[in-house]
């Protein structure tokens, strides 16, 4: 028999036979530098005896979690295989490896099977994203995670693949940067994502998750205001789609047919309902503006050490990358940051409010780690008018994407020469 059983956020494990395979152990602590925590954490331990696969949708905190994996005992990491997606830089077989485990790699939409009855397939999603098909025992189990699936054309891909879905995993709420004007449009359109799953996936069941986390910070805790609760999504699917909604606690066990939902809506209703009561983190280590100039200088160095720096200077020429504004609020200082002059100070008048405000944590959290620019946009540490993201965007776009193994090189160019790459690019930049 088929089982699912639910953790929290957007981890499980599926069950067959003897295959027993967890998906995306976030299960403590916070994410996003300091910007998520899930909404309460639970004791799972029963639940993780004998995995025999660990599969990762993508490398963010909330998926990938590396305290998780390191806190695994040594002698029992040989017997564990993770699944992940093919990549360019082959980062994540190699960390694993290194820890001990056993890696299995999957290339985009090839169709594997790990046992009788039971096989996988893997489709890549831009920038860094997959969607995961467990086809067991004839039925297809779908996690697209939290996967943007905003349009017919790309849900169309993946029944192209996939065929009849029988129980889809699916994201319901936001999780990045969003004004609070525009929060309450963004949660709905959250929900109409859904909707459009459900009319060309046609699942027999969906189960709403990947979004059981609230904004942690001080900072970013307006984020929470719009947020789509478990409750609102449940009444939306129940009004809007044919598939029947199934709504998962912690350390849930579901054998895929249809169940009551009331014990577990009432649970999940209690933690939303105390959700401004929750611990917000505020942050105390920051940096100083020398500390600031010097985390760029290295910055720089690093990008064109591995970029071609004629490529980049072409590209700053074209506005494709641009400089920011940035008021770092702990220090009460303008500047400015450029792929080519680095950190200069600017003057208040001059901005016209075209500037990022953020603090000095986040800004050397960018300039440290080719990632920090993504964790910026998710965990939504920063303000700023939706047109002016753009700048900071493309202002550290380039760190970003070394960080997904892509390099402006003229012998990588051939990493860009991907239709949905490029789709996926200019709707960011829109």
């Amino acid at each position: 028999m088929t089982k699912i059983t639910f953790l929290n956020h957007a981890s499980f494990i599926i069950e067959y036979n003897n295959i027993k395979i967890l998906n995306d152990p976030y299960l403590s602590g916070s994410a996003f530098n300091n910007g998520w925590n899930l909404l309460q954490e639970f004791d799972h331990k029963e639940y993780l005896e004998d995995i025999t696969h660990i599969c990762f949708s993508h490398e963010h905190p909330d998926h990938f979690s590396i305290p998780f994996l390191k806190s695994i005992d040594e002698s029992k990491r040989t017997k564990i295989t993770i699944i992940y997606q093919d990549t360019f830089d082959k980062r994540v077989k190699s960390f694993c490896q290194k820890l001990g485990y056993q890696f299995l790699e999957f290339e985009n939409l090839i169709e594997k099977q790990i046992q009788e009855n039971f096989s996988i397939t893997i489709g890549k999603v831009p920038f860094y994203d997959s969607w995961i098909n467990y086809k067991v025992n004839g039925k297809n189990i779908l996690n697209v995670n939290d996967c943007v699936i905003e349009n017919p054309s790309v849900a169309n891909q993946i029944k192209k693949n996939i065929k009849k879905v029988h129980t889809l995993l699916t994201q319901f709420s936001y999780a990045s940067y969003i004004p609070v004007n525009e929060q309450k449009e963004k949660a709905l359109k959250c929900l109409e994502n859904i909707k459009i799953q459900d009319e060309i996936l046609k699942p027999n069941f969906i189960i709403p998750f990947a979004s059981f986390i609230y904004f942690s910070n001080t900072q970013n805790k307006f984020m929470n205001k719009n947020i789509n609760t478990i409750e609102k999504t449940y009444d939306y699917l129940t009004k809007n789609c044919n598939s029947n909604p199934i709504i998962l606690a912690p350390n849930e066990i579901w054998n895929l047919q249809i169940k009551d939902n009331k014990k577990s809506l009432l649970f999940w209703k209690n933690l939303y309902d105390n959700l401004n009561n929750l611990d917000y983190y505020e942050e105390k280590n920051l940096y100083k503006l020398n500390e600031l100039t010097d985390k760029s200088q290295k910055y720089i160095e690093k990008i064109y050490k591995k970029n071609n720096g004629f490529i980049l200077k072409i590209l700053y020429k074209l506005k494709i990358l641009s400089p920011v504004n940035i008021f770092i609020s702990d220090l009460n200082i303008y500047l400015n940051f450029s792929i080519i002059d680095g950190l200069t100070d600017i003057s208040e008048n001059k901005l016209n409010d075209n500037y990022v405000k953020m603090d000095s944590n986040s800004l050397a959290f960018i300039l440290d780690y080719e990632y920090g620019l993504d964790t910026l946009l998710v965990n939504a540490r920063f303000e700023t008018f939706k047109t002016y993201k753009n700048n900071l965007i493309k202002s550290f776009a380039i760190g970003a994407l070394n960080n997904t193994g892509r390099f402006m090189r003229f012998r990588d160019l051939f990493k860009y020469l991907n239709i949905n790459f490029i789709e996926r690019t200019l709707k960011k930049l829109k």
